[in-house]
C-alpha cells in the first residue's frame, strides 16, 4: 500500500488556490518551494500512517513491538530478556498462537507458531488384557508396547530437526546475530503450555 508522495500534495496544495494566472507554477518559485516544504510534511505523515498499519501484526511490528510483548507476559523464563529480535518475534508469535486448549492442535499451533511445521503428537494409552467389546477392541494386541497406567497421561512432541531464525533487514537490532539455532525456545515453551498432570516427551524427527 502506498501512500502520496510529496510532489502528490504539492499538486494538490496547489489546486486549493483560488484561480488566476498570479500563482506561479515554476517548480522554483517561492510558491512552489513553499508548498513543496508543506508537501513534505503531509507526505512523511502519509508514511507513518500507513507503516502503523504495519503495527496491527505482530509478525510485522517494530515500534509497537515491546507492547506486544508486554501484552503476552514476555520476557518470560522461556523467553529472556537479551535475546535476538527473531527469537523474540518467534517467542511472541508462538505465545499467541498457542494460548488456551490442551488439544494436540493447540500444540501443533504453537510448534508452528516457532517455526516448526510439520511436527507430530502421539498420545499414548495403558495396555490391558480387555477381550472385544461392543464398541470394538479395547485392548492391547500383538506389537503394542506393554505400557502402564502411567503412559494414559503421556504425550510424544517430535520436531523438525534444524530449524533456523535468521535476522532480517530492518527488524534485526544492534548485537543480533545473522542466525540462530536451538530449540530450547520450543522445548521450553511446550513444557510451559503442558497442563500440570501431562507427562510430555519431546523429540526431533530425522531428515
Amino acid at each position: 500500500m502506498a501512500g502520496l508522495t510529496a510532489n502528490d500534495y504539492r499538486q494538490q496544495l496547489f489546486a486549493l488556490l483560488p484561480p488566476g494566472i498570479v500563482w506561479n507554477s515554476d517548480l522554483d518559485s517561492t510558491l512552489q518551494r513553499l508548498l513543496a516544504g508543506q508537501a513534505r510534511e503531509f507526505a512523511r505523515i502519509d508514511e507513518r500512517a500507513i507503516a502503523l498499519l504495519a503495527e496491527s501484526d505482530p509478525r510485522q511490528a517494530l515500534y509497537t513491538f515491546e507492547e506486544w510483548e508486554a501484552s503476552y507476559g514476555l520476557p518470560s523464563a522461556c523467553a529472556p530478556a537479551g535475546q535476538s529480535m527473531a527469537d523474540r518475534r518467534a517467542a511472541l508469535i508462538g505465545r499467541i498462537v498457542g494460548r488456551g486448549g490442551m488439544t494436540i492442535q493447540d500444540y501443533l499451533d504453537l510448534a508452528e507458531g516457532f517455526g516448526y511445521v510439520g511436527a507430530q503428537v502421539t498420545e499414548f494409552r495403558e495396555a490391558t488384557v480387555e477381550v472385544d467389546t461392543p464398541t470394538g477392541h479395547a485392548g492391547a494386541v500383538i506389537g503394542d508396547d506393554m505400557n502402564d497406567a502411567v503412559w494414559d497421561l503421556t504425550w510424544r512432541v517430535l520436531l523438525p530437526n534444524g530449524v533456523v531464525r535468521e535476522s532480517v533487514i530492518d527488524e534485526a537490532v544492534i548485537g543480533d546475530p545473522l542466525r540462530s539455532w536451538g530449540d530450547e525456545l520450543i522445548e521450553c515453551s511446550l513444557r510451559h503450555a503442558a497442563p500440570s498432570w501431562l507427562i510430555l516427551q519431546i523429540g526431533y524427527l530425522e531428515g
